[in-house]
């Protein structure tokens, strides 16, 4: 499965960038909700797949239609925070993993840096940031840097009870003349020594996923691609 910034995944604009979309794969299950300024009904769209996905029609109206409403609910207050804080898109795990809640996400978000900056020394200062694991990385041909970091005793909203995460933050260059970056950031949580194996098996798989990441902007091509997108990234 794949997500896409602009267009449909492998969709070639006419005119651009290289890098102005991107893809990655992802496993059956996810999807991508854009929550840039002015994709409200992007994201209404986004959330009508994953609700008729996860109760569709066939289902009696009755029964199944408090549950819907509760989803879309829950949905759009989980994303009201990465919307209010200028992400582009964030990726969910919508369904269970072989009976299991995957507990993680990823943000998707754009910043612009001082135009014509080196973007390695901008990759590098990155780095002096006192990260646990820090390493300079090349993405797709971009130069770019990988940061991880584990914060304790992180308390939530709610009942929710107090837990660990871990966040993988890669940031690669998207244009040197123009400052142009992009951030992909990868959250997991947990909370007792069962569930922080699973988060440290789902680092792994992020960094699986980045090792898919291809920029399908214009004059690229990109081959052997799922037919079925994620969600929401049309």
């Amino acid at each position: 499965m794949s997500g896409a910034r602009n267009g449909s995944p492998g969709a070639t604009p006419a005119v651009g960038k290289p890098t102005d979309s991107w893809v990655m794969l992802l496993p059956p299950g996810w999807a991508r909700f854009p929550t840039g300024e002015g994709r409200a009904r992007e994201l209404d769209e986004a959330i009508e797949q994953v609700v008729a996905r996860a109760l569709p029609d066939d289902l009696p109206r009755d029964k199944a239609e408090p549950h819907r409403h509760m989803l879309r609910d829950q949905l759009h207050k989980t994303l009201a925070s990465a919307r209010d804080a200028g992400s582009g898109a964030v990726y969910l795990p919508t369904e269970p993993m072989n009976g299991t809640v995957v507990p993680a996400s990823i943000t998707e978000l754009e910043f612009v840096s001082d135009a014509g900056s080196d973007p390695v020394v901008v990759a590098t200062s990155i780095l002096a940031d006192g990260y646990e694991e820090s390493d300079l990385v090349e993405i797709d041909g971009r130069p770019g840097v990988r940061v991880l970091a584990t914060s304790h005793e992180v308390q939530q909203d709610g009942d929710w009870p107090v837990v660990s995460t871990r966040q993988v933050l890669y940031v690669v260059s998207r244009d040197d003349a123009d400052g142009d970056w992009l951030a992909l950031s990868f959250s997991t949580v947990w909370n007792s020594h069962e569930t922080e194996r699973l988060a440290e098996a789902l680092v792994f798989f992020f960094d699986a996923v980045m090792g898919t990441f291809r920029w399908a902007g214009a004059g690229t091509e990109i081959a052997n691609l799922p037919e079925r997108k994620v969600p929401g990234s049309a």
